[in-house]
């Protein structure tokens, strides 16, 4: 795609890829898993909700955030600004598909320039790379800060190389016993089913979404399984699509995605996203729902959870809820494409040098009314 008189004067003015950490006053995995996983109970990232489903199994997460981090940048990469007297500003980021980075858990200690630099340092590195297809992050609408932020890059970024989708978040106990569901067929994913899980996926969650899980080229997430092998851990993917009886075109799908647990606090590495096609019928909304959840259950027969993480749409809500599961939070899945990211840079440049010029005035104000 070619570069806009904007999108070029955005890559001139970055620096040369071995300066960016120095020129945005930065470091990468300079903080050990102690002093990050400190900062993020200092500034309260882990609120009650979450630090109650996280807590339990909080050595499992540190020792798999180890592991990642042994990867060097391949896997995990913790970028960070500050220091104690300004106050520190953090942003991880880990490798969700061999191809796609999911950003996450920015946190900061009043710090907003520390934020800046975190986020267009990271951004600015991938810039120049120039091998990462694509970037997502996942907030809650409620959350304001976040909300305003990613929530409106589409209008700086386009229809065409970003969204912004909002989707219920459950959990679903494993102990829950599922109905037997008929009038439909429910197949695992095979090669064959390539060209109509792609086209299925677009229909029900637009085409980003298709292109940066990668559904076009490795469904079940083998290549970037390998590098996560390399220090001791898994990622994969299974999908089942959902079929009405004697027709070939699919209604729903489930996309089982495992990883190493706490490589987001929300456990999204091991979500299972529940598809629905838009046009589905109310009436055959309940069979859809509950036959893809009980072949997706197992892909979490080891998992150390008791309850799976299902993302879904209010379509499937009802279904859910009748069968027991447990209504968490929603949540907003933003994602920009490689081509977008020129783009997301200056759109989270312009968002912050407007935070610091209105938090600068309002420092100044007092001093100003004597």
């Amino acid at each position: 795609m070619p570069l806009d008189a904007l999108d070029q004067k955005t890559l001139k003015s970055l620096p040369r890829l071995s300066d960016v950490h120095a020129s945005y006053g930065v470091e990468v995995n300079a903080l050990s898993i102690n002093q990050l996983f400190a900062l993020y109970e200092r500034t309260g990232f882990l609120y009650p909700g979450k630090a109650a489903r996280l807590t339990p199994h909080l050595g499992q997460v540190r020792e798999n955030w180890r592991r990642m981090l042994r990867g060097g940048e391949s896997l995990l990469y913790v970028i960070s600004a500050g220091n104690d007297k300004s106050g520190r500003a953090s942003i991880a980021v880990w490798r969700t598909t061999h191809h796609g980075w999911m950003s996450q858990h920015l946190v900061s200690e009043n710090n907003p320039l520390g934020s800046r630099a975190v986020m267009l340092a990271g951004t600015a590195a991938s810039i120049l790379r120039g091998v990462d297809e694509s970037y997502q992050n996942w907030f809650r609408p409620e959350n304001r800060f976040p909300s305003r932020v990613f929530g409106s890059m589409v209008r700086t970024i386009g229809t065409s190389l970003s969204s912004v989708q909002q989707h219920m978040y459950f959990a679903l106990s494993r102990k829950l016993p599922l109905p037997s569901a008929g009038g439909i067929r429910v197949v695992l994913y095979d090669p064959s089913h390539k060209e109509a899980l792609c086209e299925f996926a677009h229909a029900s969650r637009g085409q980003i979404y298709a292109t940066a899980e990668e559904l076009a080229h490795d469904v079940e997430l083998k290549a970037v399984d390998e590098l996560y092998r390399n220090v001791g851990l898994r990622r994969t993917r299974q999908v089942w699509l959902a079929y009405p009886q004697g027709k070939n075109e699919p209604i729903g799908a489930a996309i089982a995605y495992r990883g190493p647990l706490g490589a987001n606090f929300s456990y999204l590495e091991n979500r299972c996203d529940l598809l629905l096609h838009p046009k589905l019928a109310d009436s055959d909304v309940s069979e859809v729902v509950v036959g893809l959840l009980g072949a997706a259950s197992t892909a979490y027969q080891d998992f150390e959870l008791g309850a799976i993480p299902v993302i879904a749409d209010a379509l499937a809500s009802v279904v859910l809820i009748q069968l027991g599961a447990e209504y968490l939070r929603d949540y907003c899945q933003g994602i920009w494409l490689k081509d977008g990211n020129l783009r997301f840079y200056r759109h989270i440049d312009g968002f912050y040098s407007r935070l610091v010029v209105r938090s600068e005035k309002h420092v100044m104000e007092p001093s100003l009314a004597y």
